[in-house]
């Protein structure tokens, strides 16, 4: 590029003139500098246009894809070019070709544009070449998404409840119409406080410690029980490891001990409905515990006692996912009412679930002004996937981006 004779006539310009007329060097110098400016601000075009045609191909490439269950290579070819032509919209560029190759359970999308240059025609080049590939297949992974949601008492505030309820719904429809078979898509959710909730249904569960839910009085000793589950004895509260004896099972909790305890959790499941359900049950009470919703949204991801997810199919390949969502920092554990305390265990934990292979995001919702959690920060797999918001309707757009996300990181390789 730097080839170029434009290049030259700037570099030119710097130097001492001694042959001509000022004039003459002045609009030599003029050209060679609008050209270069110029280039500039095509170029700057030409970036954003190359961004925007991937974008309209990845979203044409999982849209067919995720639809190619059943129907033959023309067929899905035919349904890529059309989602590429609704979702590819520039002013004064006409929709480019796309060369779409259908092989076996792949679908690769190819295309290239040349973009009409405004200034560095000045210079001879009258148009960019911008191109972009995107590839997804079908029918080969499966996905498992758990969502750890934060139904503390001060989600109560700032509409962040409500705004966590539709954002969820939002994302439930979405995961939903990316499961074109079933088993493609199985979902879990985990509303937590200081506990969780298994169900009253569970009381006499071989693995729940009831003990822990008896209280005695002088008037007498009570065991009610809602199906509240507070943390593990250490070091088994950092691990998923099926329960074995006493001190690894999981230790009920009563009632009145619980400062709240939320909606139960729904397990892994292709039952939209019941997921939907599960949401709109959430009520927002009791302090905060990430460390509890995040240990239990790994359980819910893993065969065996006590949520028993289900067995894998080993002709495909499995991606999991965990989405913790919480709007504050933690204030109460079954060990500690020192956040310090329970953000040193949550890290042991983030790191053993990290270090399962499960991708981790993390959603910090601060509307009180509270620091940025560092905790929250280095839970997340990577930098991209932590979010903080000072806004509880930003939640709808960070579930949609999250959910693009899962839905690639189900159809591509």
């Amino acid at each position: 590029m730097l080839s170029h004779p434009f290049f030259y006539n700037v570099i030119w310009c710097f130097q001492r003139d001694k042959r001509g007329s000022i004039a003459v060097t002045f609009a030599i110098c003029l050209i060679a500098i609008f050209g270069f400016i110029g280039s500039a601000v095509d170029y700057s075009r030409a970036s954003r246009l190359q961004a925007k045609l991937q974008s309209a191909l990845d979203a044409a490439a999982v849209a067919a894809s995720s639809r190619a269950s059943g129907k033959t290579a023309d067929q899905i070819r035919a349904d890529a070019l059309t989602y590429f032509a609704a979702q590819f919209r520039e002013p004064g560029i006409p929709t480019p070709p796309v060369v779409a190759t259908v092989t076996g359970s792949t679908l690769e999308l190819t295309s290239t544009l040349q973009m009409p240059a405004s200034f560095l025609a000045v210079i001879g080049i009258d148009s960019v070449g911008v191109g972009a590939v995107a590839k997804t297949a079908w029918g080969i992974t499966r996905l498992r998404v758990a969502l750890a949601l934060d139904n503390t008492g001060s989600m109560a505030n700032a509409g962040k409840m409500e705004a966590l309820k539709t954002a969820t719904l939002s994302l439930l429809a979405q995961l939903q119409a990316n499961a074109r078979n079933d088993g493609d898509v199985l979902v879990s959710i985990v509303p937590f406080a200081k506990v969780i909730n298994v169900g009253a249904a569970h009381r006499n569960a071989p693995w729940i410690r009831m003990a822990d839910a008896t209280v005695c009085t002088w008037r007498g000793c009570s065991a009610s029980w809602s199906g509240a589950i507070q943390d593990r004895d250490r070091n088994s509260d950092i691990a998923n490891a099926t329960p074995t004896g006493s001190s690894t099972y999981f230790p009920a909790m009563h009632e009145s001990h619980t400062g709240g305890t939320p909606v139960a959790i729904q397990s892994l499941t292709s039952n939209w409905g019941q997921l939907r359900s599960t949401v709109a049950q959430m009520t927002p009470q009791g302090n905060t515990n990430q460390v509890i919703g995040l240990a239990w949204a790994w359980q819910t991801l893993t065969q065996g006692l006590p949520m028993n997810a289900p067995v894998e199919d080993p002709n495909y390949t499995f991606k999991r996912a965990i989405i913790l969502i919480s709007d504050g920092l933690n204030t109460e554990s079954r060990h500690s009412s020192r956040q310090n305390e329970i953000d040193a265990r949550q890290t042991l934990l983030c790191n053993a679930v990290k270090a399962a292979g499960v991708t981790l995001y993390t959603i910090q919702v601060n509307t009180g002004g509270d620091p940025t959690s560092a905790v929250l920060r280095a839970c997340a797999s990577s930098s991209d996937k932590f979010t903080l918001m000072t806004n509880p309707t930003q939640l709808q757009t960070t579930l949609t981006d999250i959910g693009g996300q899962l839905t690639r990181l189900r159809l591509t390789h």
